[in-house]
């Protein structure tokens, strides 16, 4: 990545990596919850939204590392993209199998949403490794929609467990 990339990178791996800490006090909000409640909900919302964030931290640390060449930076995009996708689908087909889902749009943001968003980051990676010059502004949207996608999801698991655990 071009040195006046820089910035962008430190700024958005870094509030990702704000985020994930945030989400591990989140975490300690669900302590009391039944355990098989716990455990569902974990996987359905809490691993996809620190695998998305994660994803990001990842393409950030390698865009910083001086002197990556365009095809390794195009495989540290497409490979947890990949992984990605197939997490945002594995989580709506557990949102289906384990119903009641809290909110009718717990399956846009927290399945449909990063999914589409992981395609997307699929799509830069080929043109990256293509050397198109609009793939570098592609995959920075993508990390920006998923760092948001990431932040809302963050903010909509604690506050669902903060009043959860205040109708005890």
């Amino acid at each position: 990545m071009p040195t006046e990339w820089e910035t962008f990178y430190l700024m958005v791996g870094s509030s990702a990596v704000i985020l994930i800490g945030l989400l591990f006090v989140v975490i300690t909000l669900s302590s009391n919850m039944e355990a098989r409640r716990a455990v569902i909900g974990a996987r359905i919302y809490m691993t996809p939204t620190v695998y998305h964030l994660g994803t990001v931290v990842l393409v950030s640390a390698v865009a910083l590392m001086p002197g990556t060449p365009p095809y390794a930076m195009a495989l540290v995009v497409a490979v947890p993209a990949l992984s990605g996708f197939a997490y945002a689908a594995l989580s709506l087909v557990r949102m289906f199998r384990n119903p009641p889902v809290p909110h009718w749009t717990d399956y846009i943001y927290y399945g449909v949403v990063p999914g589409l968003v992981q395609l997307w980051l699929i799509a830069a990676a080929w043109a990256f490794w293509q050397e198109s010059e609009p793939a570098a502004y592609a995959i920075a949207a993508g990390l920006v929609a998923l760092l948001l996608v990431g932040t809302r999801d963050a903010w909509d698991l604690a506050t669902y467990l903060v009043t959860a655990r205040a109708d005890r």
